[in-house]
């Protein structure tokens, strides 16, 4: 957890992420070759811990998020729980975060009741 750290802190020296600094994301994500919910966790992090990001990284984090949360076909509770900490993150949410939204109804096998309000609460609240 400690190497995560010290990556975040680097990456975030002057607060934003840069395009040169998802290079080093996307080696970071992809170095054991196992895309899964520890590497999500740390791209939210990071989001939320950066003043600006560069709209490469969504290009990196939305994918690896669809991709992450969709492995099992269906959104469970503790997936809803990210989807509302990468919604808050920056303090708002962002058009492609709805979209993301709008692809996970769309491509889950199985959409709990409880996802689906999410989705509804969500699509309400004006994009920044």
């Amino acid at each position: 957890m400690s190497h995560l750290n010290q990556l975040a802190s680097e990456l975030l020296v002057d607060g934003c992420i840069s395009v040169a600094e998802v290079d080093k994301i996307r080696h970071h994500i992809e170095h054991d070759g196992n895309l899964d919910l520890d590497d999500v966790i740390f791209l939210i992090d990071l989001l939320g811990r950066a003043e600006s990001v560069c709209p490469e990284f969504d290009e990196v984090f939305l994918p690896l998020m669809r991709y992450v949360l969709l492995k099992d076909g269906k959104i469970d509770a503790d997936e809803q729980v990210l989807l509302v900490d990468m919604m808050t993150a920056r303090g708002c949410i962002r058009e492609a975060e709805l979209q993301l939204l709008k692809d996970l109804l769309v491509e889950s096998t199985e959409v709990t009741p409880q996802f689906r309000t999410l989705c509804e609460a969500a699509f309400a609240i004006p994009v920044r």
